[in-house]
């Protein structure tokens, strides 16, 4: 039965997309048909079968396409069962480019969007909400009740709050992690670096050291007078930059910056929600948590034509490297004479393939019971005596020493 209705729910989630100048990715199908099948009714969660949801949180990676995930949605509600949906977010950025989307798509949902702060929102029967994890807030719980929805999708990339303040959902649905779409190549490969200390001068002088390293360029502080102090020093230097506020016109500096403008951009929390510009190269991410490293580092990752990498730059202050959330490519950290790598090169990786290649080669070749270097036939292969030694805990030497040693050979000095 279970099976019968996930096909079901898989077909409406092609229909959907069928019209729609956008090719869905698998794991966006996924969640799609997921959410409409808790929507829908009785449905399976962990072997329990539970009732038809009033609430379900999309947890996705941010450049995972959450707003395409959302508006899919939105359509499914509104040609199936005759929903007005209402779109909410916290930032007058998201909002204009969920309606961007929606028009140049092709998704042709019929969307009212409002503020989180609106005091006054449209009645509604969907209300989809942007970054939800600002759904715990008292502006939120006031806009709950006037929107009066009978159902409610959240999307967000970071469902946590440093407050504890929990999120309301009463189902959530999660697929593909920031760590698979990078590993999967929907979200691009990156190089980390770690450097001293985070402040306006070290990141100035990180920045202006190698600014062909960085390319387009995004900064994080935790105060605007940081920013400033930053974006100072790097005016001064002759590179173009702008500081982006609560009261600045975003869209303008968004435009310069993506247009070539402006070299780097500051900000304190305006550009870690909503911002997506794929060319950008280099995330500068000040000491923070999980949630906000997430946020801010993810600003970076969308792929784009001719980046063939990106960069995230963090201190050794940081409470949360960016590495424990996804693998980066390369690994740097700064060091007197420049940047240090403090992962396998390819040339220590091909020679370490070489080698073990040579041993599986031997090894198989004398248990055929041939002979080797006078070795008599049926002897244990040379690759038995070192199947329980962990590579990286053993030295070259001693492997060397042993194998002789079992050959017979004198041990060599």
């Amino acid at each position: 039965m279970s099976g019968s209705i996930s096909g079901i729910h898989d077909a409406a989630v092609d229909r959907l997309a069928g019209s729609v100048r956008i090719e869905p990715r698998d794991y966006q199908k996924r969640v799609v048909a997921r959410v409409i099948e808790m929507f829908s009714g009785p449905h399976v969660d962990r072997k329990v079968e539970l009732p038809a949801a009033r609430s379900v949180l999309v947890e996705s990676p941010t450049g995972s396409g959450k707003t395409v995930m959302g508006l899919l949605l939105a359509r499914w509600a509104q040609e199936t069962l005759g929903m007005r949906v209402v779109w909410t977010a916290m930032r007058r950025n998201l909002l204009a480019q969920v309606e961007r989307e929606n028009r140049d798509r092709g998704f042709g949902v019929k969307l009212l969007t409002v503020s989180m702060f609106d005091r006054h929102p449209p009645r509604g029967d969907l209300l989809i909400v942007d970054e939800a994890q600002h759904d715990a807030t008292r502006s939120m719980a006031s806009l709950h009740a006037a929107v009066g929805s009978s159902k409610v999708l959240g999307l967000s990339a970071t469902p946590w709050r440093a407050d504890r303040l929990g999120l309301c959902f009463e189902r959530s649905v999660r697929d593909a992690g920031i760590r698979q779409l990078v590993l999967d190549g929907y979200l691009s490969p990156f190089a980390h670096y770690t450097i001293n200390t985070y402040s306006p001068e070290s990141v100035a002088a990180t920045f202006l050291r190698e600014p062909a390293r960085w390319g387009r360029t995004l900064a994080f502080f935790r105060t605007i007078a940081e920013c400033r102090a930053c974006a100072g020093l790097l005016t001064a230097a002759g590179v173009p930059c702008e500081v982006v506020t609560g009261s600045s016109d975003r869209e303008a500096q968004i435009e310069r910056f993506e247009a070539g403008g402006c070299r780097v951009m500051l900000s304190v929390a305006v550009l870690t929600e909503g911002f997506d510009c794929p060319g950008l190269e280099t995330v500068f991410c000040r000491p923070a948590g999980r949630g906000p490293t997430v946020q801010m580092a993810g600003r970076v990752l969308r792929r784009a034509a001719g980046i063939a990498q990106k960069s995230i730059v963090q201190c050794q202050a940081t409470s949360h490297p960016f590495t424990a959330t996804a693998p980066p490519a390369v690994q740097y950290v700064e060091a007197a004479e420049g940047w240090r790598s403090i992962g396998l090169n390819d040339r220590v990786e091909r020679t370490t393939a070489r080698m073990l290649e040579l041993l599986v080669r031997l090894s198989r070749s004398e248990s055929r019971g041939g002979t080797r270097d006078g070795a008599a036939v049926g002897e244990t292969p040379a690759f038995r005596g070192l199947r329980r030694v962990r590579p990286w805990n053993y030295r070259l030497e001693e492997a060397r020493d042993r194998f002789l040693r079992r050959r017979g050979a004198p041990r060599q000095r």
